[in-house]
């Protein structure tokens, strides 16, 4: 279950479905995704969906799983405890 939310752009996005500077992002896929990870009580409830992309970060994100939305868009997350903290929609791979 999603506890926390790294930003308010990504919690607006999760709750109204408005988006702001998201441009490209597969909106529908984004929606799906989150909603996965809503309902996720541990990361074998993600990890066999192939789809999802689900993959360990590391460097400055180290400790943070992300699951791929497309392109660069990702769903980045601390899972613990039953619990998805920090939940944000990024490109990561911009500096």
């Amino acid at each position: 279950m999603i506890q926390s939310w790294a930003n308010s752009r990504s919690r607006r996005f999760y709750e109204q479905g408005k988006i702001s500077k998201l441009g490209g992002m597969d909106t529908d896929a984004a929606e799906d995704l989150l909603a996965t990870l809503d309902a996720a009580e541990s990361l074998r409830d993600i990890s066999p969906l192939k789809s999802v992309g689900l993959h360990k970060l590391s460097g400055n994100r180290a400790g943070q799983w992300a699951m791929t939305i497309n392109g660069p868009w990702r769903i980045c997350f601390r899972f613990k405890d039953g619990g998805a903290f920090d939940v944000e929609i990024t490109d990561y791979h911009r500096g």
